[in-house]
């Protein structure tokens, strides 16, 4: 993500993992728009806070789940 941090300015991270707070921080200094998508329960709060948008799969889930036949 970092090396091609000039090549991008939108970035859509799908995860909730904390430990990628620092890289969405960095984008962010970078006028990077970070989108963050994951569900809630699996998300690190401050990796919401921190990002420019966060969508909930849970909300969402409906709409792009697999329908069955």
């Amino acid at each position: 993500m970092m090396v091609l941090v000039d090549s991008y300015d939108t970035a859509v991270l799908v995860s909730g993992d904390g430990n990628l707070e620092y890289v969405v921080n960095l984008d962010g200094y970078r006028d990077v728009i970070v989108v963050v998508v994951s569900f809630c329960s699996m998300t690190n709060d401050r990796l919401s806070n921190i990002s420019n948008s966060y969508i909930d799969l849970e909300e969402v889930k409906e709409d792009i789940q697999k329908t069955s036949y």
